[in-house]
C-alpha cells in the first residue's frame, strides 16, 4: 500500500479545514502515525520516532506538541511516528503527504540542500538515482543564479508514486512523479529521456516561480505553467550535464509551441486567461 496526495487545484480542504486558494499561505505542521516499515514524507524535514509502551488502562499513550494521543488499537512494535518540521508559508495546494514501504536513496552533498528519492523496492533496478541527483544540482545552480535567490526550502524529495494520475506535481520540497518515468523493461529513447529531464527541470522551476512567488488566483495558472516550461528548456540548454540534449531541446520546445497554435485554430479553443468564479 502506498499513499500520496494531489491537492492542485483546490482539494486540500478534503484533508483539513483551510482557505483553499493560492495567495492565502500559512505555516503548517504534520504528524504521521503509520506502520513501522513505512516511510512518511511531506514538505519539511521529518523526524522518525519508535513508539514505546505507556500503560494507561491498557492503552498506549503518546504526547506530542502538547497533545495527548490515546492509541488503544495499535501495537507499539508495529507503528512509528513521523513529525514534520513546520513549513514555510505555503499555499494549501502545494501541501503534500506521501507514505509507504519505499526504498530511499539519499544525497547529502554539503553544497546543496539534501535530496532523496523514494521508489518501490521492485523498481530500484530501473532507477538512475545518481543521474537524477546530478541533474537536480546543476538545475539548482542555474535557477539560483538566474532567479537571484537561493533555493527557498529545506530539501528536495523526489517521490515515484504508484498509480499516479498525472505526470508530476511541484509540491514544496516533495515532488511527486508518475512511475511511467521509470521506463520499466525498456531502453528509453532519447525523446523519452528528454521528456523526463524536462519534467524534472519544470517542477524545480516551480519552487521559485509558483511556490515561493504564487499567483493570486487560478486565472493566472497559464503563466505559472508556461513560464516553468520555458525555464526548464532554458535550463536544459545551458546545463553542462545535459549536453546530449542541447541539439534537440529547442526543437521539442517548438513542438510545444506549434501544438498550442494548432489547438488555437480549432473552434473549440478558449481564452488563455478567463474569469474563474471564486
Amino acid at each position: 500500500q502506498y499513499l500520496y496526495s494531489q491537492f492542485e487545484a483546490f482539494h486540500c480542504f478534503r484533508v483539513f479545514p483551510c482557505f483553499d486558494q493560492p495567495d492565502l499561505k500559512a505555516k503548517m505542521t504534520l504528524t504521521v502515525l503509520c506502520p513501522r516499515e513505512w516511510k512518511a514524507v511531506s514538505n519539511a524535514i521529518e523526524t522518525r520516532y519508535e513508539l514505546t509502551d505507556a500503560a494507561n488502562s491498557g492503552r498506549h499513550v503518546l504526547e506530542r506538541q502538547g497533545l495527548l494521543w490515546m492509541l488503544p488499537f495499535y501495537d507499539s512494535e508495529q507503528v512509528a511516528i513521523h513529525e514534520m518540521e513546520q513549513t514555510h508559508k505555503i499555499s494549501p495546494y502545494l501541501y503534500a503527504v506521501c507514505a509507504g514501504p519505499y526504498q530511499v536513496f539519499e544525497d547529502r552533498d554539503p553544497m546543496y540542500v539534501p535530496q532523496r528519492i523514494f521508489v518501490r523496492q521492485s523498481l530500484v533496478e530501473f532507477l538512475r538515482h545518481e543521474l537524477m541527483f546530478g541533474i537536480t544540482k546543476t538545475t539548482l545552480d542555474f535557477y539560483q543564479r538566474n532567479f537571484g535567490a537561493r533555493y527557498p526550502f529545506t530539501k528536495v524529495d523526489h517521490v515515484m508514486s504508484p498509480d499516479y494520475k498525472y505526470g508530476a506535481m511541484e509540491n514544496v520540497g516533495c515532488v511527486t512523479y508518475n512511475e511511467n518515468y521509470m521506463y520499466r523493461g525498456e531502453t528509453p529513447t532519447l525523446a523519452k529521456r528528454l521528456r523526463f529531464s524536462i519534467t524534472n527541470l519544470h517542477e524545480l522551476a516551480h519552487m521559485w516561480f509558483g511556490n515561493l512567488v504564487t499567483m493570486t488566483w487560478w486565472d493566472d495558472l497559464w503563466l505559472n505553467e508556461s513560464f516553468a516550461t520555458f525555464m526548464s528548456f532554458l535550463a536544459m540548454s545551458e546545463s553542462p550535464t545535459l549536453t546530449h540534449f542541447h541539439g534537440t531541446c529547442w526543437v521539442t520546445f517548438l513542438q510545444y509551441k506549434f501544438w498550442g497554435i494548432s489547438k488555437d485554430s480549432l473552434s473549440s479553443t478558449h481564452s488563455i486567461c478567463c474569469q474563474i468564479a471564486a
